[in-house]
């Protein structure tokens, strides 16, 4: 009675244990934002505020650089498919600035060239520093029946005024994720350049809640 009794107990806590585990991971959807066009046609003193992600430096004691041009990536496309900001591009605004310039050549048909001096101004920066990122940053076990790994990321973030250069706001996003259970993530967008070595592992889901943690503060500050 007393070993079925024990056995029991260990199936509840195991079960309680999955349970919570697995209910750490989150998605970001990539679907619902404005086409390009509809970006486009945004109007410049609308309520939407203009706002440019920077890359994201890293300050990690583990990793690249890349790591940080990826989750800066991530970002611009989850505050764009909120539909709450006009979201402008500044990573790779030199591109833009050369097809301008190659436009002004004159070896580009007049009406198809787009003009200089129509890139729009920015009234908020989002300024990033990944300060944490670790595979395995704790562990754990249930009665010696099984061990979990946890992912573990950590971002510092600035929210700063294009206008004056004031930090209006300044927060420290962290995500982690358990890889208990499938340790699969379906997700429909993929993982960036830089980042697609975690994918379906308990990071990307460590990445994606951090990402997804930082979008919706964003969101709810007051701007």
């Amino acid at each position: 009675m007393r070993s079925r009794a024990l056995c029991s107990f260990a199936f509840f806590v195991v079960s309680a244990f999955l349970l919570s585990a697995c209910a750490t991971a989150r998605v970001v959807s990539s679907e619902g934002g404005p086409t390009i066009k509809e970006a486009q046609q945004q109007p410049y003193d609308g309520p939407k505020k203009r706002i440019a992600v920077t890359e994201f430096t890293f300050k990690a004691a583990k990793g690249s650089g890349s790591i940080g041009k990826g989750m800066s990536d991530m970002l611009t496309s989850a505050l764009f498919n909120t539909n709450r900001f006009i979201v402008l591009e500044r990573e790779h605004i030199g591109d833009v600035i050369k097809e301008q310039d190659f436009g002004a050549s004159g070896r580009v048909r007049q009406e198809t060239a787009p003009p200089i001096g129509a890139i729009e101004g920015a009234q908020l920066l989002i300024r990033g520093a990944v300060t944490q990122f670790e595979e395995n940053c704790a562990g754990g076990s249930a009665l010696f029946l099984f061990s979990a790994k946890r992912a573990c990321i950590a971002i510092n973030l600035r929210i700063i005024d294009a206008r004056t250069g004031r930090v209006v706001n300044a927060t420290t996003v962290e995500g982690t994720s358990s890889n208990v259970g499938a340790g699969i993530v379906f997700a429909t967008d993929p993982l960036p350049v830089g980042l697609g070595g975690w994918k379906k592992t308990p990071m990307e889901k460590a990445i994606r809640n951090t990402i997804e943690a930082a979008v919706n503060h964003i969101v709810k500050t007051k701007l």
